[in-house]
């Protein structure tokens, strides 16, 4: 059962609450939905066990919280819609964040502050109603928490670089490892690997698409490539192919090892 409005005897108090959430937002337009569209959501839109969740009814026979404003100093328009039988609310600000819409709101501005500043949804954020973000925020949430390695940016330096935004990075830092290892399913992440490198024993390499996915991660010692695997340590995919040849002949590397995996 949705509601056509609540009466607020302390719009203030939910607005600063708004605007806690708000002062998070990377990007000007978020900042303003939370305030704007989220706002008018929160007055006109809940159903009625979200009312009761954040709203208490004012009544004039009830005990008054301390908080609460007594019947005295009520406002014109409070007296007016009690005289008429209509309820008027008071806004609940203790606890707010064990609430369901107040994690709502949370994770929806967590997913605006993904958006980069060319994101062209940031111009029209002002036409995205709450329950089409509640629903889109809710989808980014369960694929960061299904593909959180995907998320996490490890930052390698680029070593070459080719056409559909391919290009080789050179794994350095104990991140860049293990984040290689939980993509590819390889125990380059182990930590054995980042050793070898830390001892200088050999370089790794990781051929990324313009997500920075890895596709092909290759071992070289002494400019031969000792190991080149794909997923899961098997052959990598032949549209990858074409960029393992020319990384070689860019890099002047010979083949020592692996050479079954590698197209002539």
């Amino acid at each position: 059962m949705f509601c056509k409005g609540v009466n607020i005897l302390n719009v203030f108090d939910l607005e600063r609450e708004l605007n806690k959430v708000a002062a998070a937002a990377v990007h000007p337009s978020a900042n303003q939905w939370v305030k704007t569209v989220a706002r008018n959501h929160i007055l006109n839109k809940l159903d009625k066990k979200e009312i009761n969740a954040n709203f208490r009814v004012y009544s004039l026979a009830e005990k008054k919280d301390p908080l609460m404003p007594q019947p005295d100093t009520l406002p014109e328009w409070a007296w007016k819609a009690l005289r008429t039988g209509a309820q008027i609310h008071w806004f609940d600000r203790v606890q707010t964040r064990r609430r369901a819409l107040w994690q709502t709101l949370d994770m929806i501005l967590l997913w605006f502050n993904t958006f980069k500043a060319t994101d062209t949804r940031l111009r029209r954020l002002d036409r995205i109603n709450f329950d089409t973000a509640a629903k889109a925020g809710a989808l980014w949430f369960k694929d960061l928490n299904e593909n959180i390695w995907l998320y996490i940016k490890d930052n390698p330096p680029v070593v070459q670089t080719y056409d559909r935004g391919f290009h080789w990075v050179k794994l350095i830092t104990a991140l860049h490892f293990e984040r290689e290892g939980k993509l590819q399913h390889q125990c380059v992440g182990n930590g054995a690997y980042f050793d070898m490198w830390r001892r200088d024993e050999a370089a790794f390499y990781s051929l990324r698409d313009r997500k920075n996915a890895p596709h092909v991660t290759m071992e070289v010692r002494k400019k031969s490539v000792i190991q080149c695997k794909g997923k899961a340590n098997g052959k990598a995919a032949p549209d990858y192919q074409p960029y393992i040849r020319k990384f070689i002949a860019d890099m002047r590397f010979t083949i020592g090892g692996d050479q079954h995996l590698i197209d002539p």
